[in-house]
């Protein structure tokens, strides 16, 4: 039987269904073209039939789905291609954009032996379009993202908060036992922010934290993490650097603050302290007793009189 003269099963009832069905014989070669495919693609089913999918859809490759075809027409075996990993099976353009960039129908597309009354064999197609779901489900991945993005995140500064920082650290805490890289951990803190708050108001305390905040994170490397700590204190955390390097970098923020204007202050309006603490997987400890350590440099550095960093200078202990 001619490809032109193949019906597909109960053709009148598969017209009807909201799926696109067709017919393959073992060449390839398309046998039954049902209507929601010629409306999805524009091609009508006289011009589809006698055609393989290479004719009708040029650049057309799909590996997965001549493996498929070849397990059904050896073993009779149905087969599935989920839209997780192949996406689509012919490319049908969507009316609308979609979701995050989806123009081409989403598909579901099961495969099955079909055996005709001359005893030819065909491969039966279905495609359900699953474009909808995939975009809900999208959205819901993306608003769980963002949620917990924003649960990560200080309002205020839209810095990384405590809550973030604490898991970010144990894991990397971990890494660093394993790849033997220190981490240097920075605890900056505004100097006299209660008194700019009582002198110019909360409005203004609440610019100069964010000032603030834009102008250390610019002076950070990407792989770098910066909390708000709480209040106007912050952290600063530098993977694979050491007890000298963090030092240093602290005199550089601190020398950056003291020469900006920050808020509506001129230069020197605010300044910062800093105490320094270094992670040494040679000596391993807890993520609380390095934030203690670098808090307690901290302190010393306000009692030295506050615009400087403690430990002023590296002492030795892990290089």
């Amino acid at each position: 039987m001619k490809p032109e003269a193949m019906l597909l099963p109960g053709s009148d009832i598969v017209d009807m269904l909201p799926l696109g069905v067709f017919l393959l014989d073992e060449s390839g070669v398309v046998c039954g073209w049902n209507t929601w495919l010629a409306d999805k693609t524009g091609i009508v089913r006289q011009e589809a039939l006698g055609k393989t999918l290479q004719q009708l859809f040029p650049g057309f490759d799909k590996p997965r789905f001549t493996w498929a075809l070849q397990e059904v027409f050896t073993n009779g075996s149905p087969q599935i291609l989920s839209q997780a990993l192949n996406q689509y099976l012919i490319p049908i353009k969507i009316k609308v954009m979609g979701y995050h960039g989806i123009s081409l129908m989403q598909q579901k597309v099961q495969i099955s032996l079909f055996v005709a009354a001359n005893e030819l064999r065909l491969a039966l197609i279905s495609i359900v379009d699953v474009t909808e779901n995939v975009i809900r489900s999208q959205a819901l991945s993306d608003a769980a993202r963002s949620l917990k993005e924003s649960n990560n995140r200080d309002a205020l500064t839209g810095l990384y908060n405590r809550r973030f920082m604490n898991e970010w650290l144990d894991q990397r805490l971990k890494e660093s036992r394993s790849i033997q890289h220190p981490i240097a951990c920075l605890v900056l803190d505004i100097d006299h922010f209660k008194m700019i708050n009582d002198t110019f108001g909360h409005q203004l305390g609440d610019q100069v934290l964010q000032d603030f905040s834009l102008l250390i994170a610019g002076r950070l490397r990407d792989c770098d993490v910066f909390v708000r700590y709480g209040g106007e204190e912050f952290v600063v955390l530098l993977v694979k650097c050491t007890l000298a390097g963090g030092i240093a970098r602290a005199q550089e923020l601190i020398k950056s603050v003291r020469s900006t204007s920050i808020g509506t202050l001129p230069a020197g309006g605010v300044t910062c302290s800093a105490g320094v603490a270094v992670y040494d997987p040679k000596m391993p400890c807890s993520s609380e007793l390095l934030l203690s350590q670098a808090d307690a440099q901290l302190y010393q550095a306000k009692r030295n009189g506050r615009d400087c960093v403690f430990p002023s200078r590296h002492l030795g202990s892990a290089d």
